[in-house]
């Protein structure tokens, strides 16, 4: 009866902890929508569906093709414990890491969003096939803290050293960690139940492997590297606490026992962020952005070079999160390419410069959902993207962290280069999103390909904050294989009376097959004392030989007096140097800039000014759009206002001379004509009827007249003196007369005093 008594409360007792776990994991889901550990949003990532694949080793824990609403998603380890997964670049596909080119591989990799998670992910460079894993000494995939690549340290009897441990790990391998728990000391006795070694069951495993970082919590994370298969990875420990019982034939006496176990040397050590000296807290609910780029060993070297950058951006989605961003990078990390043909068994011979690349990881007690999202699989196609930003207004000037200030007024070019840099595949299905920053207001851009390709932006696309446009796909035998995107706007201050900081924005170049994702420098819009007022900012110098751009300066705190003599006119036409100009005396902020018709180009012309005092004050920008006729290749420059002498009448018949200098030029900017200059004329209606008559007379004296309906050619490119052409295109025409020849007027004996006028029309016919 006892015992049956003792059996049914050993049975009562059990099925009340199955209800107490049954409500535990209940309540874990009460209200969830999602799968527990799941992240709540995915970054954007590349839809695939066989450019990886699952490891081929048993209880494979993986899943490739995890879909999301934004890209395919991999799981490594989904939230349940004592499990591992292994997901590599399928060979099949392209999908591999050349160690003989440049590669960059990008991606975001989400950790969990647990207080106590284990045990994390390991990126992993591996040639020795899709069913590489760590091993146990039964021939078992290797879980817990070998995070599926390290070895496996599960023989407290092996004392070779650290050979056995490294010929458990993935062979031809190197891997980067990202562990999520640090595993503990256990060692010697506490390897055992109660320290001894005997039964079967009490050898509990060793999983001392982050015993000796010291600097680390235990609930902190850390990232390292090393490869998996080298002895020198690991280092051996040995203590005699463990006991055996030795049965003899009458009695049994206790002995000590030597034990071994294993610790992993961690190159590269990151235990905090590099903003900051607290602890890694990478199972924190975010995703990490992840940025691996690669250098080839040269010539007569094995050794590669790879850099990383962990947590570089952040989902605008994750900003939420109090540890929002904690940036870890190593810089040329040597990475010994032989190691990847030390053992025989390879994907890929040394001939081939190729290895697998991938993700590994595991949980044990402790759990955590890891997954990953790809950005870009630089066999298939790499590319590369920048974003620069330039102040016109200022010489051009690059912005940078160091130089960022703008003020109101300004010119800004934005600047976004795109280009597909090598694999196999062209860069396809482009969608270009630029988000755009504040304060500016925008005009325009275009797009130009290096096929010579244009489309031109229209400033209404910029008005939303986003520019979004679908790009060509940048090609790998043909061209385009790279766009420039410029967009141009003016600085306007939401704050004009104080310095507005506009932050960073991001540009995202989305493919089917690579995404990219780019930052694009902030700026600082300076604060301006001095107002700079313009008459108008649209001119035309028609044809006019100068313009001027004129303008009033005042201080925005009108109880500064103003003082012409301590102000200083900073402008620029087009893309020429700056220039500077003083204002005349006096305290009336008048500013005229004299434009030159020589240093306009044809069509449109933009003039920036902005004024300074010797007290560091500053005005806005003010852009003037000036218009210069564009250039015709053949034109008459004739004055418009050209006079005869003054004469008194005399009664009879008279040739009266011109008087001053007369401007008839011809200008011949394409120089493949051959032209013939003409004048007619006819007397303006406005004017009293002169008796006389307006003649042209040539070099040998002979007189024609030009008026009533009369055509007299006046010119002939063909013979025309050299000595009088300016700059090889202009034809001085009236230089060629002396007093006696040219256009002259005809005065006969009824003349009678008065002003007469008479208008001349000029005709260029071409002889071809």
């Amino acid at each position: 009866m006892r015992r049956k008594n003792n059996k049914l409360r050993y049975i009562l007792f059990i099925s009340i902890m199955v209800s107490i776990c049954s409500i535990f994991i209940k309540n874990q889901n009460v209200g969830a929508s999602i799968p527990y550990d799941q992240p709540t949003i995915f970054p954007t990532g590349l839809k695939f569906s066989d450019y990886f694949a699952n490891g081929t080793v048993s209880g494979n824990d993986a899943n490739p093709n995890y879909a999301t609403s934004n890209g395919n998603a991999i799981q490594i380890t989904g939230p349940v414990n004592n499990k591992k997964g292994f997901v590599w670049s399928n060979p099949e596909k392209l999908n591999y890491f050349n160690l003989n080119e440049k590669q960059t591989l990008s991606m975001w990799i989400y950790l969990g969003d647990q207080d106590n998670p284990g045990d994390g992910l390991a990126f992993v460079l591996q040639n020795y096939g899709l069913n590489a894993s760590s091993l146990t000494k039964d021939g078992k995939v290797g879980s817990g803290q070998t995070m599926g690549v390290w070895g496996t340290d599960d023989d407290y009897t092996n004392s070779s050293s650290t050979i056995g441990v490294a010929s458990k790990a993935i062979q031809n391998s190197w891997a980067l960690e990202f562990d999520t728990y640090k595993n503990p000391l256990n060692s010697g006795a506490s390897m055992f139940k109660n320290g001894s070694i005997d039964g079967i069951y009490n050898f509990s495993g060793n999983s001392s492997f982050d015993s000796l970082l010291n600097n680390v919590s235990s609930s902190d994370s850390h990232i390292a590297y090393n490869y998996p298969a080298e002895p020198t990875t690991y280092e051996q420990h040995s203590d005699s606490t463990a006991t055996t019982t030795v049965q003899l034939p009458i009695g049994s006496y206790t002995k000590r026992v030597q034990t071994y176990w294993y610790t992993m040397k961690h190159s590269g050590l990151k235990t905090t962020p590099e903003n900051s000296s607290k602890g890694l807290k990478l199972s924190n609910g975010m995703w990490h952005h992840l940025t691996f780029s690669y250098r080839p060993p040269e010539t007569g070297n094995s050794d590669g070079l790879l850099s990383y950058v962990f947590d570089d951006k952040v989902l605008s989605a994750d900003k939420s999160i109090t540890d929002v961003k904690e940036p870890v990078s190593g810089s040329n990390i040597p990475i010994d390419t032989d190691e990847f043909y030390k053992n025989s068994h390879q994907q890929f011979s040394k001939s081939d410069g190729k290895v697998l690349w991938g993700f590994t990881g595991s949980t044990g007690d402790n759990v955590a959902r890891n997954m990953v999202k790809f950005e870009s699989i630089p066999s298939l196609v790499e590319g590369s993207a920048d974003a620069s930003i330039y102040d016109e207004s200022q010489a051009d000037k690059e912005l940078s962290s160091s130089d960022d200030t703008v003020y109101n007024g300004d010119n800004l070019k934005l600047v976004y280069n795109v280009k597909r840099d090598s694999g196999e595949l062209d860069w396809k299905d482009i969608n270009a999103t630029i988000n755009l920053p504040k304060d500016v207001n925008y005009t325009g851009g275009k797009i130009v390909y290096n096929n010579g390709d244009t489309v031109n932006i229209d400033d209404s696309e910029l008005s939303s904050g986003t520019f979004t446009k679908p790009m060509q796909d940048l090609l790998k035998t043909n061209e385009p294989g790279s766009a420039t995107i410029t967009i141009n706007g003016v600085a306007n201050s939401s704050t004009p009376s104080k310095d507005d900081k506009i932050n960073s924005t991001t540009a995202d170049f989305e493919g089917s097959n690579l995404i990219k994702n780019i930052d694009l420098q902030g700026f600082t819009i300076k604060a301006t004392t001095m107002n700079l007022t313009p008459d108008t900012t649209t001119l035309d110098i028609g044809s006019k030989t100068s313009i001027d751009a004129n303008s009033t300066i005042s201080y925005i705190d009108t109880s500064i007096p103003l003082d012409n003599s301590k102000i200083t006119a900073h402008y620029k036409l087009n893309d020429n140097s700056e220039k500077t100009q003083t204002l005349s005396s006096g305290n009336d902020g008048k500013l005229s800039i004299k434009v030159n018709r020589n240093d306009l180009n044809d069509g449109d012309n933009t003039l920036t000014v902005y004024v300074t005092d010797t007290d560091g004050n500053r005005s806005s920008s003010v852009t003037y759009n000036i218009n210069k006729p564009t250039k015709a290749p053949i034109l008459i420059d004739a004055g418009t206002d050209m006079s005869f002498k003054t004469i008194n009448q005399s009664g009879e018949k008279r040739i009266v001379k011109r008087n001053g200098n007369w401007k008839v030029n011809v200008v011949d900017n394409q120089n493949t004509t051959n032209w013939k200059l003409t004048a007619t004329a006819i007397q303006d209606p406005s004017s009293s009827k002169l008796d006389g008559d307006l003649l042209y007379v040539d070099d040998n004296g002979i007189s024609k007249s030009i008026l009533n309906g009369s055509v007299i050619q006046i010119a002939d490119k063909s013979d025309f003196p050299s000595n009088f052409i300016s700059d090889g295109t202009t034809y001085q025409v009236a230089n060629t007369w002396n007093d006696n020849d040219g256009i002259l007027l005809q005065t006969n004996s009824e003349a009678k005093a008065g002003t007469y006028k008479y208008d001349v029309t000029w005709d260029l016919t071409d002889s071809i």
